[in-house]
């Protein structure tokens, strides 16, 4: 029961980075108020609810299922953590073309993409003793 509850909360974890992304690929036109993509909300607003939401439950699904035997849930860690990864590089590597540098939020929310990493990785291990 314990890993069933663990996946469904990364299933949704996944659910909201996805939307993040395609709300971030969509928010090229941004209106007069400073909000931009398909959500119409601002930057912050949508990285504290969606891209934190995502990694609070991806944590919480991971310490549930923390004694529990699944591969399922390493894996989704793992997307998870890519997916965070791989937004946060595409997002250096267009600050970099427009000449800005990498600030903090994008190099502090890679390191919680590789945290999810790590607590897959950790999942396998645990797991794998028993």
């Amino acid at each position: 029961m314990k890993t069933k509850i663990s996946i469904i909360l990364l299933f949704i974890s996944l659910a909201l980075l996805v939307i993040y992304g395609a709300d971030v690929i969509s928010s090229k036109v941004e209106s007069n108020d400073g909000k931009s993509g398909f959500l119409q909300l601002n930057e912050a607003i949508r990285g504290g609810v969606f891209g934190g939401g995502a990694v609070i439950l991806s944590i919480i699904a991971f310490a549930i299922s923390l004694k529990e035997r699944s591969t399922l849930v390493a894996v989704l860690l793992f997307i998870n953590g890519g997916l965070i990864i791989a937004g946060m590089i595409g997002l250096a590597a267009q600050g970099m073309e427009e000449g800005a540098r990498v600030n903090s939020t994008v190099l502090g929310t890679t390191g919680l993409g590789i945290l999810l990493i790590a607590l897959g990785v950790a999942k396998i291990f645990i797991t794998r003793k028993k």
